[in-house]
């Protein structure tokens, strides 16, 4: 028997032999043809207007909508399947069934920032784009592991988790962040962590350096960021025991710098 060959889509008859001998005959194809739609034009409008028509990765300029989960598939041409990609990012992500829950996340974080902006919150502030984004769609991540020891107090520990936080950032920029931490000692007379170490944990860790890392890692607690993981690392961080020396360099300063308190809750 002769092939049949597939070639863009439509298949070229070559010719079938018969049992009977001899004369090819003619193959018949039934096509079923899927009726598939494309965006409408308002929806189009919407996932662009809710973008600030860029790029739901890299933040670029002229962008088109692009479906999610394919509509071979079965995608749907919804707002909840569309994704305003850049040519380049849909090139590189867009094919792949592995990105596409990054892609989502990605799209509804930048989606809150932008309404955000809409409702006034760093208004007056230009909307970079941010090639190195796409590090964040890799399969690796960057491990960090730290050992708080025995001598080691509260102000000393965060201070090298931080440095820890600001090297990976630089190396290996936007790359999904690992924390892994252990402590040595530091234990009160009911067997629980004193009270520097359970702050670093629970307060520290969890309530500032969380929206930095994608997981942490450690004894009391191992947790997973709910929301996309920040890459505008804080380059310069300081510790007040002195609650009105920091409100003294807030006031001083805050009209040069941007500054991220921790705890939130102080004035």
């Amino acid at each position: 028997m002769d092939q049949l060959v597939l070639i863009l889509g439509h298949l070229r008859n070559v010719g079938i032999k018969t049992e009977t001998g001899g004369q090819p005959c003619k193959a018949k194809l039934i096509e079923r043809r899927r009726s598939i739609m494309a965006f409408s034009e308002k929806i189009k409008l919407e996932a662009k207007r809710r973008a600030c028509f860029r790029c739901v990765i890299c933040h670029k300029v002229f962008v088109e909508i692009h479906h999610i989960i394919p509509q071979a598939e079965g995608g749907s041409d919804t707002i909840e399947n569309a994704a305003p990609l850049c040519a380049s990012c849909h090139d590189l992500f867009g094919g792949n069934p592995e990105k596409r829950k990054q892609i989502r996340e990605m799209r509804d974080d930048w989606y809150e920032r932008m309404e955000r902006r809409a409702n006034g919150e760093n208004v007056m502030e230009p909307i970079m784009e941010e090639h190195l984004n796409i590090n964040m769609l890799k399969n690796s991540g960057v491990a960090i592991y730290h050992v708080v020891y025995e001598h080691e107090d509260f102000d000393t520990s965060a201070s090298i988790l931080v440095k820890l936080l600001q090297n990976a950032q630089k190396h290996n920029p936007h790359q999904k962040r690992y924390l892994y931490l252990d402590i040595e000692g530091h234990k009160n007379s009911n067997g629980g962590f004193d009270h520097d170490m359970f702050e670093l944990q629970k307060d520290f860790a969890l309530g500032f350096l969380m929206q930095y890392f994608t997981k942490i890692s450690m004894p009391l607690v191992c947790v997973k960021n709910n929301k996309l993981q920040r890459n505008d690392v804080p380059q310069n961080f300081e510790i007040f025991s002195d609650e009105k020396m920091l409100i003294k360099k807030l006031k001083k300063e805050s009209g040069e710098r941007h500054f991220i308190v921790y705890p939130p809750e102080v004035d």
